[in-house]
């Protein structure tokens, strides 16, 4: 009886990270790449991202991403966002025919807000503010 209650307990307090059904124009590559391929997430979260693309990796490979949240904060244009994690799995989709969708998990992450036409603030909680040149 012990374990069951505490198996129901480990169940309950592990929980899944909220996903946010946002569709926009993502750009990954394995690390190590120097191409940049193009997908479409299909939900994004804080611990991971979900891609559909017409090119498939194998669980593990390390890979970068970067994409741009679809919002806009007090009139200023949207975060860029760069990733860095890994492949968790990837599976062939039925429809469209020819295309994968690919979950990756996010180890690490950097937000960068469009200041002007050629100027970015990097947002690392790390490494604080830094302004970039772009």
């Amino acid at each position: 009886m012990d374990s069951d209650r505490a198996l129901s307990t480990t169940n309950t307090e592990i929980s899944r990270a909220r996903r946010y059904e946002i569709g926009t124009v993502i750009r990954y590559r394995a690390r190590g790449e120097r191409v940049w391929h193009e997908g479409l997430t299909e939900n994004i979260s804080i611990s991971g991202v979900l891609i559909r693309t017409a090119r498939s990796l194998d669980p593990k490979t390390a890979i970068e991403m970067r994409f741009f949240l679809p919002v806009e904060l007090d009139g200023e244009c949207a975060a860029e966002v760069f990733c860095r994690g890994f492949v968790i799995r990837s599976s062939k989709c039925r429809i469209p025919a020819g295309t994968y969708t690919i979950a990756a998990k996010i180890m690490h992450s950097r937000f960068l807000r469009q200041m002007g036409s050629r100027e970015y603030v990097a947002k690392d909680s790390m490494n604080g503010n830094r302004r970039l040149a772009v």
